[in-house]
């Protein structure tokens, strides 16, 4: 384990010297930029919000804003920068010829493997927290502080509920923590992929590929693709973090704990199934550049 942490720690020094890198960090600011300005063109700027019965001027600031550039960005961007950070780890050092040279000696394959995995999600996590961080910064001082309004779409039916200004940093920290646990099924299966090829863009297709054709089908009426078909694709889980935010629901804990512990046991399951089937087929792989 500690030469596991070593290696990892050394990954982690590889992908900060990479300038490559910091294109999901660029990213994050053209994002959180680009939001703010439809802000400013949206209905938000007249005073109206769909269906709520509230005065949107009133909580139109910094919390809401890092709230809805980081639910926006989970499915928007999010998943490309994931999948680029793991997608390069294998395949684009085995382009660059330097995998090969790294385990002529020791360290193991398996070691590598999962200090290469264990960089990628603590380099997407920072980029998550980076964002989220970015737009609460940028909100701030486009529209102030306060309390935070929550109103996530797939909880519409239950209207909205205010946070107060003490108990947000700690919802918004939560929830940055659950969207990178949500967002390391894109990071296994993207470091699967990198495992079987040498070319990068492969990998990152290929993951990005999937995860949009598992969201297309999600979205598609039941009449098409039926409730048992849509159980098994991985985005119909991705969305448990979303539970937390009713740990802070002022009528007290709505939380559907089924829900919760259904879709982080299929989170939880794809992600180490990915990276066990990357592992074996990274071990089993003949590198002969």
């Amino acid at each position: 384990m500690r030469h596991v942490l070593k290696l990892t720690r050394w990954e982690l020094w590889k992908l900060a010297r990479r300038p490559s890198s910091y294109v999901g960090f660029v990213l994050c600011l053209v994002f959180a930029a680009v939001a703010l300005i439809g802000f400013e063109w949206s209905q938000y700027k007249g005073k109206k919000i769909g269906g709520l019965a509230i005065d949107p001027s009133q909580y139109l600031n910094g919390p809401f804003f890092a709230n809805f550039v980081l639910n926006i960005g989970f499915f928007a961007l999010l998943p490309l920068v994931a999948a680029t950070v793991a997608g390069s780890q294998l395949a684009g050092e085995h382009k660059d010829g330097t995998l090969r040279a790294l385990l002529v000696r020791p360290p193991s394959r398996t070691a590598v493997y999962v200090a290469k995995a264990l960089a990628s999600l603590v380099w997407l996590e920072l980029m998550v927290v980076f964002l989220c961080g970015l737009a609460l910064l940028i909100g701030h001082v486009a529209y102030g502080g306060g309390s935070l309004l929550i109103y996530i779409w797939e909880y519409r039916n239950a209207g909205f509920w205010i946070v107060p200004a003490d108990d947000w940093p700690a919802l918004l920290a939560l929830a940055c923590v659950g969207a990178g646990a949500a967002l390391a099924i894109i990071v296994a299966a993207a470091l699967c992929v990198s495992a079987i090829t040498d070319n990068p863009v492969v990998a990152h297709v290929g993951t990005l590929g999937g995860f949009f054709i598992s969201s297309v089908l999600q979205r598609l009426p039941d009449e098409i693709m039926g409730p048992s078909f849509k159980e098994m694709l991985p985005t119909r889980h991705m969305n448990f973090w979303h539970e937390l935010y009713r740990w802070y629901h002022p009528a007290g804990s709505t939380v559907d704990h089924h829900r919760l512990w259904t879709d982080v046991a299929w989170c939880g399951g794809l992600t180490v199934g990915f990276f066990v089937l990357g592992l074996v087929l990274f071990r089993r792989r003949d590198l002969t550049g």
